[in-house]
């Protein structure tokens, strides 16, 4: 396998992952009260409005705001959270070197109502499989390695030499195929 993480990086690659699957939520979630703000505010001209004459909340038509204007800080607070959900994709991605289409499939999840929790679902669930996969490998091959030096420490001096030998003649071999 090529190109995979190794062990001493999975405790990283999991607080990243940790990060991401939080940053999504936070984003759906404020996706999902921006999609309500835009239909109270295109369909019914209205904005919600916080410590103003009405109370703590209230709904006040458009262009009235006297107290703070909650509808324009879910646009400014869901537009900056949506670039720390980027972050957290693009790190899980680096990490995980997947291809460019996982990070455009993560970046999507924060701009279709719904779609970061599945993502985020799907991402998560794909990367703890990798990780076990990975883990895996990396035992394999520790085990292998293993069993090669075993091997090599059982061998004499002179078949040692004799292995190195024919190992030289394999290489000169393939060279000359080339």
């Amino acid at each position: 396998m090529a190109a995979i993480p190794k062990p001493k990086e999975f405790p990283g690659i999991r607080t990243r992952l940790r990060f991401y699957k939080i940053t999504a939520w936070i984003t759906g979630i404020l996706l999902l009260a921006l999609v309500v703000e835009m239909i109270l505010k295109y369909a019914f001209h209205l904005e919600i409005e916080m410590f103003g004459p009405f109370g703590f909340i209230a709904l006040v038509q458009e262009g009235t705001v006297t107290g703070f204007n909650l509808s324009r800080w879910i646009l400014i607070i869901h537009g900056w959270f949506y670039v720390v959900y980027l972050i957290a994709a693009y790190l899980v991605w680096l990490k995980m070197r997947w291809e460019l289409i996982w990070l455009l499939a993560m970046a999507g999840g924060g701009v279709v109502p719904f779609l970061s929790f599945i993502t985020e679902h799907l991402m998560a669930k794909r990367a703890h499989r990798q990780l076990g996969e990975f883990q895996q490998y990396w035992d394999e091959r520790a085990a292998e390695d293993e069993t090669l030096a075993g091997v090599e420490a059982s061998l004499t001096d002179e078949q040692r030499a004799a292995l190195d030998a024919e190992v030289d003649a394999e290489v000169q071999r393939r060279r000359e195929d080339q």
